[in-house]
């Protein structure tokens, strides 16, 4: 199964979600499907890759290497980051108000056969 059939599902059970980008550490966005028309995907994306890329140059990497989640709250959506071997990230975006916990289950859940697309 292709990552973004995967990833498809996710985006499918989790009412409020808005999309979702699959990124290298440069940035660069390597999948991404959105729900409608979302053009803030690859914005809001950049922005939680530039929080990566700090923790990564103010010497903090050892930090990253403990967590697998940071999730980032913001006026209209809420992002779940979920951190990759190989400095990738997925960034899950959904509504305010959306059931993050479900969408976080739902993300660990899928994380083994993802893990698996990216090898």
């Amino acid at each position: 199964m292709s990552f973004e059939t995967i990833m498809r599902g996710v985006l499918d059970r989790v009412d409020g979600a808005r999309g979702w980008a699959f990124l290298a550490d440069d940035g660069e966005i390597v999948f991404c499907q959105t729900v409608g028309s979302f053009e803030t995907l690859p914005l809001l994306a950049a922005y939680q890759g530039i929080t990566v890329g700090n923790y990564r140059r103010f010497g903090l990497r050892s930090l990253l290497e403990n967590i697998r989640t940071i999730i980032s709250t913001y006026d209209e959506a809420t992002c779940i980051l979920k951190l990759f071997p190989e400095n990738y990230f997925l960034v899950f975006v959904v509504e305010r108000g959306a059931n993050v916990g479900y969408a976080l289950w739902l993300l660990e859940q899928v994380m083994p056969a993802l893990l698996e697309e990216i090898k």
